[in-house]
């Protein structure tokens, strides 16, 4: 991953591409003796690595219509490359690669199989990382690629439905690892549309959700594999009462599970609120509400999951039919949960000194200009906030 950040040679940076294959591919058969780790370790590098060689033909093009294959050079070569009429191929094949690696609909059925890793491989590659890279290369490209009708229409529809369908199966997930993995496949979505809607201020929030995501959703994996290893069972249907016997694995998801469902004072409050406002600003064929709308049913399933999460294993009345004697492990196994969720609450308070200079040059990076995050707790009585509490409230009324 360092590798593909720090490439600025496009032949560098796939040889770097194709090496996240091999190590995403073996622990995700980690567990050689189960049919799921050998089948989850096939379709991730066979779905992933199809997209590696669409992006390979891709990138060729591109360095072709610039004249250079260095990364500085192609960023310089905007008009160039988006006048020539092999554009579209070399884009469509770019973001193959990006949509495959990043589990974008059609392509997000490896991820949950990839979930038979053993979960801190889950939480670190296929949550807080390695799924990320087809997120960085279309911000690393985003100056040459972006702006023009076809990336909108491709980037930005694949991500809104992939936001909308991951949200939508997560709610029906039985598996807690498998419940986590469509919330990811979900936030994928929502990044990639912000991405896919051109604009700076698309950017900067979804700069600054890759970086919320990272801290919640990797807490709920490290909670995911507490719960594993202690209760015996992953199972939600047979899972309940937590809270007495795990209160402070029950704090931890608690806190992390409510960032995911965008609930102020939390970090994940803020870069929903900011998806919120790009995705009202968006039209889509002339229609300027229907991307809102859907977006904000993607952020009321969201809702849906979350609560799910917190109120079947942890709430309810306490089950004695687990196959082990459940209660909060050793600061060895709850210590860094227990740190990434003090971000989310510190990040959600004190967003500028905490995420705003990553943002800034990630976004600055992105664009290609100077960015300044307009990140706050309150923004007033906004079209975006109207949109956000209908999705909590429908998201409880439907949950009730």
């Amino acid at each position: 991953m360092l590798g593909i950040v720090l490439s600025d040679n496009v032949l560098l940076l796939m040889v770097f591409w194709e090496l996240t294959l091999l190590s995403s591919f073996l622990p995700i058969g980690y567990w050689k003796h189960r049919p799921e780790g050998r089948q989850g370790a096939r379709m991730a590098l066979t779905v992933t690595a199809a997209g590696g060689l669409a992006m390979i033909a891709g990138m060729l093009i591109l360095g072709n219509i610039a004249g250079s294959f260095d990364l500085g050079d192609i960023l310089l070569a905007r008009e160039a490359i988006q006048a020539s009429p092999l554009y579209l191929p070399a884009l469509l094949l770019i973001l193959l690669g990006a949509f495959t690696k990043s589990a974008q609909y059609p392509f997000h059925f490896w991820l949950p199989h990839a979930m038979a890793a053993p979960t801190p491989v889950s939480a670190y590659l296929h949550s807080a990382t390695m799924v990320k890279a087809g997120l960085f290369l279309m911000a690393r490209l985003w100056p040459v690629l972006s702006g023009t009708p076809e990336w909108f229409y491709i980037v930005a529809t694949t991500g809104l439905a992939t936001m909308v369908l991951g949200a939508w199966i997560a709610m029906f997930r039985d598996d807690l690892k498998s419940l986590l993995a469509y919330s990811t496949v979900s936030h994928l979505g929502l990044i990639t549309m912000l991405l896919g809607f051109g604009t700076q201020a698309a950017a900067v929030a979804a700069m600054f959700h890759i970086v919320n995501h990272a801290t919640f959703k990797a807490a709920l994996f490290m909670v995911a594999g507490i719960v594993d290893h202690e209760a015996g069972i992953r199972s939600i249907a047979r899972l309940g009462g937590l809270r007495r016997l795990m209160p402070l694995t029950f704090a931890i998801t608690t806190i992390a599970a409510l960032s995911m469902a965008g609930i102020p004072p939390l970090n994940g409050f803020l870069s929903k609120e900011l998806m919120l406002e790009n995705a009202g600003h968006a039209a889509w064929q002339g229609n300027p509400w229907l991307v809102a709308a859907l977006a904000a049913l993607g952020a009321a399933f969201s809702v849906c999951y979350a609560l799910r999460l917190v109120w079947q294993v942890f709430l309810g009345p306490e089950r004695r039919d687990y196959p082990h004697r459940s209660h909060d492990p050793g600061p060895g196994l709850w210590l860094p949960p227990a740190l990434l969720a003090a971000l989310v609450v510190l990040i959600g308070l004190f967003p500028n000194r905490l995420a705003g200079w990553p943002v800034e040059v990630s976004a600055s990076a992105t664009t290609g200009a100077v960015v300044h995050p307009p990140f706050a707790l309150w923004h007033g009585v906004t079209p975006a906030l109207l949109l956000s509490i209908a999705a909590v409230a429908g998201a409880w009324c439907c949950w009730r």
